[in-house]
């Protein structure tokens, strides 16, 4: 089973190449290629991202769910995994995410996503059991490394290019024709954009965002707002 990981990232030019270092060498498993897509960085991320990256994609602006669609359609793998530049996978993610494909019917199975950890304390502690309960009810944030086949993907309609709540609008595409299973195994954000305002202030201002978009508001019209998610 080949993995495609597609990597989204704008401005992680300082940490993008240790993560992507630290990510070849927990991958030994399986064949996997990585796919940086980057939204219009100048502080270096595409020149340290293309040290460990199979490709490197510029799109020359910010936008989200542009990039995560623009790796998906390079992507030549069995299983597509959208990671956040400054996520850290589990250890054991390749074979945590085979075993599952491969051993659950696919039937009503439309993606797999990990479980999130913020860190330690009880605000992070309380944001991470938030943010994992919203993946059983069928919200996969981005934070949580969504993982589905490109036959999925593409049945769905994929990432909408939105700059922001990309994810938010692909998890319900993706609840439109099955289930995301949550797995036990956790990817640890650097999650800067919860620590920049705190765990609550991000959750309220995510709650708000989301509330928002589904009363009408464009993505577009959201971006101001939400600059730290």
């Amino acid at each position: 089973m080949k993995f495609s990981v597609v990597v989204a990232a704008r401005n992680e030019g300082p940490q993008i190449g240790s993560s992507l270092k630290r990510l070849r060498q927990i991958s030994q498993t399986s064949p996997m290629e990585v796919i940086v897509v980057d939204g219009g960085s100048d502080d270096g991320t595409v020149e340290a991202a293309r040290e460990w990256a199979d490709e490197v994609v510029a799109l020359g602006k910010p936008n989200r769910g542009a990039q995560w669609h623009a790796g998906a359609e390079k992507a030549t793998g069995d299983l597509l995994f959208f990671l956040r530049a400054d996520a850290q996978p589990p250890g054991n993610w390749q074979q945590a995410l085979e075993h599952f494909w491969l051993a659950t019917p696919t039937g009503g199975l439309a993606a797999t996503a990990f479980s999130v950890s913020y860190g330690s304390g009880l605000g992070l502690n309380m944001l991470s059991m938030w943010s994992n309960a919203r993946v059983r009810s069928g919200l996969a944030s981005s934070d949580h490394g969504i993982c589905t086949t490109p036959e999925i993907y593409k049945a769905v309609g994929g990432f909408p290019e939105f700059p922001v709540l990309e994810d938010l609008e692909f998890s319900r595409r993706l609840t439109a024709r099955g289930r995301i299973a949550l797995l036990p195994e956790r990817v640890r954000p650097a999650a800067r954009h919860v620590h920049s305002g705190g765990p609550v202030s991000y959750m309220l201002r995510r709650l708000w965002l989301e509330t928002r978009y589904k009363a009408g508001a464009k993505p577009e019209a959201l971006l101001a707002d939400a600059a730290s998610l």
